[in-house]
């Protein structure tokens, strides 16, 4: 079965350098894909969908782990997206 977990990029970021940076990341162990897709959710712009066959149990310590790693290459804030949904959010 597939699971998807997700990891959203700061708004200041440029849809091309997070393509450079993902294509430059190794993907974790179960992903088979990292697609990078235009939103605008939760103040980001840019959301890093990864979709494999892991255990979905483990997805928010994948997408944790795959948002340090993207954030260290980018130089810019990166996170989950399951975080993002369980924090106090003011929607402006």
């Amino acid at each position: 079965m597939e699971s998807f977990v997700a990891v959203y990029v700061d708004q200041s970021a440029k849809v091309e350098a997070v393509r450079a940076a993902v294509a430059g990341l190794e993907v974790p162990v179960g992903v088979t894909q990292a697609a990078v897709v235009g939103t605008d959710t939760f103040g980001c712009r840019i959301a890093v969908d990864l979709s494999g066959d892991f255990d979905s149990s483990g997805g928010a310590l994948i997408a944790r782990d795959y948002a340090e790693s993207l954030s260290g290459a980018l130089g810019l804030p990166v996170y989950c997206l399951s975080d993002l949904l369980t924090r106090d959010y003011y929607a402006s």
